[in-house]
């Protein structure tokens, strides 16, 4: 069972480590110059765990008037992290933009109903908006 954490969670600080380790392996790969607290205490950024197994997590920002997401994972995870994004996107009333950098990435966008803007910019389109 997926369980999601927030970093005002006491659980949180079990897998911290262990998340900002992973988040400095993918940081290149994902495009984002932010250190891992910037990350953690300056977006909506949520921690997923499957049988006390660290995923990976998700974070949300705005930019430009958007809200955009960012997230990462340890590989080989790609049904686990499609499932969480899922569940990540049913907490917005609103439509969420992302960027792909790799296959998988955009894979995993398309798997839960974003679709192509343009290039490596998806969008999904809230149905509740």
């Amino acid at each position: 069972m997926i369980k999601v954490l927030i970093p005002l969670n006491p659980e949180f600080k079990q897998y911290e480590k262990e998340l900002k380790i992973l988040y400095e392996q993918n940081q290149d790969a994902i495009c984002d110059t932010n250190s891992f607290e910037f990350i953690r205490d300056n977006t909506l950024f949520y921690m997923f765990i499957n049988d006390s197994s660290l995923i990976g997590a998700i974070y949300y920002f705005m930019d430009n008037d958007r809200l955009f997401l960012n997230g990462f994972s340890y590989r080989k995870r790609h049904n686990l992290t499609v499932q969480c994004l899922s569940i990540s996107l049913t907490w917005f009333v609103s439509d969420i933009y992302a960027e792909a950098q790799n296959r998988a990435s955009a894979l995993c966008l398309l798997k839960c109903g974003f679709k192509r803007v343009k290039d490596k910019l998806f969008v999904y389109k809230s149905s509740l908006e």
